[in-house]
């Protein structure tokens, strides 16, 4: 008997061993279907490494930074994997079950009788007898109405649904990244514009100054340029204050402490005023195709769609194979007139039918809520076409405004540029008066705003539009 137990033994090590090769070889292939590292659907051909800090980074280099940092990556990443794994259980259903148990157990019987009737009093006796056992059990379903594959179906739509969900994660930790690097960008070019319009200020007040120790200039206008000067000065300072703000919402895009102090490259990429190609239409058809968010909600209704299948046939019944091999080795006192038993040994094989007849009412139930849910995924899918349409025609709109009014800013500095020189020109012949030099210089440092206000609203909305289209990665210009 010995040498069974050892094969039972040797069948649990057996199981032990094939599920862990399982989970480490990927049986049923479902790491092919995940990516290899959290920003792995993203980077292309990039890697995650540490960026130098001695350095200034380029775009580029902040969104590596940015992509590989954010925890939201492992989350998504991590989500994806679980649900991988959950294709992998479902995929486990159609194979055959077997377990094995053993064990060793010892019992004690301890009588006592009365015979009181035979004046011998009370008699005891005791029974101790031991036995070792094992048992092996089988089982398979062979027919269970499509439950099984209805649970696969659900499960690798969830992944897909997942994958999207990850891409939209790294698509939106990608804006995030983007936008706080123009913000800082914007923020530098705000800051050299009040640089400038300071020291346009000073150039003012040192003229007014000139003259009116020369005797030709009057008193107010002195006075009205150095309040025009230390206005100016007041917003460099605010202008340098929003810097050190936007330094510290990039390091935290990145994955960095607030007041690490980061350097970003001053060459970029020149802006670009031409008309966007594709008109409207074309894009929204795109964004059909490639949006994450679209994915996502597609596969959510697969999913659910097969999970009603699923609950449906929960309720039908079931064809198995099963079986058992069954051994016992007992050990206890036996009685003279009888014979000593010295082991045995069992065997089951056959068909199992299982019939559900009645739970409650509770399997019309179930049917009805995967019904309503499948119609709520259904509903959300057509939300999110609509809200996809919508960010797609709202981007598009807005960066054709904005690339319009990227030239018409730089038209307008220009021509600010052009009319404080002829303005400080007239003044110092003495022919201009300074209210002329004050409004062109108003208007130059308001023509700078703009300037700087366009090239962000430009690029914040080609982002966005990209953002909108699904298709935001290492390879958008």
């Amino acid at each position: 008997m010995s040498h069974r137990l050892l094969l039972a033994a040797g069948m649990v090590v057996l199981c032990l061993a094939r599920t862990a090769s399982a989970q480490w070889l990927d049986i049923y292939g479902t790491k092919q279907t995940i990516s290899g590292s959290p920003a792995g659907p993203l980077l292309m051909n990039e890697s995650c490494l540490p960026e130098a800090a001695d350095r200034a980074l380029g775009l580029q280099d902040v969104l590596l930074q940015a992509i590989c940092a954010n925890p939201r990556t492992r989350q998504a990443w991590a989500n994806v994997r679980a649900q991988a794994a959950a294709v992998g259980v479902s995929e486990a259903a159609y194979l055959p079950t077997l377990d094995a148990t053993a064990g060793i157990e010892r019992d004690t019987l301890a009588t006592t009788y009365n015979a009181s009737a035979l004046g011998a009093g009370s008699i005891a006796s005791s029974q101790n007898s031991s036995s070792r056992y094992g048992m092996l059990n089988f089982g398979w379903v062979l027919f269970d109405f499509g439950k099984r594959s209805a649970d696969l179906r659900q499960a690798r739509a969830l992944l897909a649904a997942a994958n999207a969900a990850q891409d939209d994660t790294l698509q939106a930790i990608f804006f995030m990244a983007a936008q706080a690097y123009y913000d800082l960008s914007d923020a530098q070019a705000s800051l050299e514009a009040a640089r400038a319009t300071e020291s346009t200020a000073h150039d003012s007040l040192a003229d007014t100054t000139a003259k009116h120790g020369g005797g030709v200039g009057a008193m107010s206008d002195q006075l009205q340029a150095e309040t025009t000067y230390r206005r100016a000065v007041l917003d460099r300072v605010s202008a340098e204050g929003n810097v050190s703000a936007a330094t510290g919402t990039l390091a935290t895009a990145m994955g960095l402490d607030a007041n690490t102090p980061i350097r970003i490259s001053s060459t970029e990429p020149a802006v670009d005023n031409a008309a966007f190609a594709q008109n409207v239409d074309q894009l929204i058809d795109e964004a059909k195709t490639l949006q994450p968010k679209l994915f996502a909600a597609r596969a959510r209704l697969e999913a659910a769609r097969a999970n009603v299948d699923s609950v449906r046939a929960g309720g039908r019944p079931i064809i198995s194979l099963v079986g058992n091999l069954t051994a016992n080795n007992p050990s206890y006192q036996q009685q003279p007139e009888q014979l000593p038993v010295t082991g045995s040994r069992g065997s089951t094989i056959g068909i199992q039918l299982t019939i559900p007849l009645f739970e409650g009412f509770a399997s019309g139930y179930r049917v009805e809520q995967a019904e309503q849910q499948a119609d709520a995924e259904e509903a959300n899918l057509q939300n999110t076409e609509l809200q996809v349409s919508l960010d797609v025609w709202k981007s598009y709109e807005s960066l054709l405004t904005n690339t319009e009014n990227l030239g018409i800013s730089q038209d307008l500095l220009t021509a600010a540029e052009r009319s404080l020189e002829i303005a400080r020109g007239r003044y110092r012949e003495g022919v201009g008066t300074f209210t002329e030099l004050l409004n062109a210089q108003v208007a130059l440092t308001d023509a700078r705003k703009q300037r700087v206000l366009a090239v962000s609203k430009w690029r914040t909305s080609r982002l966005r539009l990209a953002l909108s289209l699904g298709n935001l990665g290492f390879w958008s210009p």
